[in-house]
């Protein structure tokens, strides 16, 4: 079992140099998700809100189109592999849809929200939906184990950069009279 999770995690991190083109799919995830969990780490006070949270679905259902795009393009599949493909990105550009919903609905609480469409979740989904829905990189159960232990890794960095950051956001809120976190 643990060299079945050592190999995937060895794949998954060839996965990002052996076809460079992906990269222009990637370098914006990578940039905006990095940025994203600074901003929010230096302004604690400050959620994500609806309105985010509907540029997130958007966002992501958008990156699924395009890695539907390419998996057409390429018809470098088998036809097993090809439709594990589109069931998984069909079930993502439909969680897209569904955060897309909710945003206009309002149906969840807030919190919520910010959960299933916040930073992490999305731009990892996206990396995600990038790596396999553009066939860089295998489907298999120890490459979906090891990008769970990947989210909750990232998770938890993310988690301990935020709690390092925050000058920016007391002392705005000290201008303003407000009490600080």
């Amino acid at each position: 079992m643990l060299e079945e999770l050592i190999i995937g995690f060895n794949l998954i991190a060839k996965s990002f140099i052996s076809q460079p083109s992906i990269w222009w799919f990637l370098a914006p995830i990578f940039i905006l998700w990095i940025i994203m969990e600074i901003y929010f780490g230096q302004y604690k006070k400050e959620r994500i809100g609806w309105n985010s949270i509907l540029a997130n679905g958007v966002s992501f259902s958008w990156i699924n189109i395009a890695s539907f795009r390419v998996l057409f393009l390429e018809k470098t599949y088998g036809v097993n592999d090809f439709t594990i493909r589109i069931i998984i990105l069909s079930l993502f550009f439909l969680y897209g849809i569904t955060i897309i919903y909710i945003a206009f609905s309002h149906k969840l609480p807030e919190k919520l929200g910010y959960f299933i469409a916040g930073p992490t979740t999305i731009y990892f989904l996206s990396m995600v939906s990038v790596l396999w829905g553009q066939g860089v990189l295998e489907i298999s159960k120890w490459i979906l184990i090891d990008f769970i232990v990947i989210y909750f890794i990232i998770h938890l960095i993310f988690w301990l950069i935020k709690k390092q950051l925050g000058m920016l956001g007391e002392v705005e809120a000290i201008e303003k009279g407000e009490k600080p976190l």
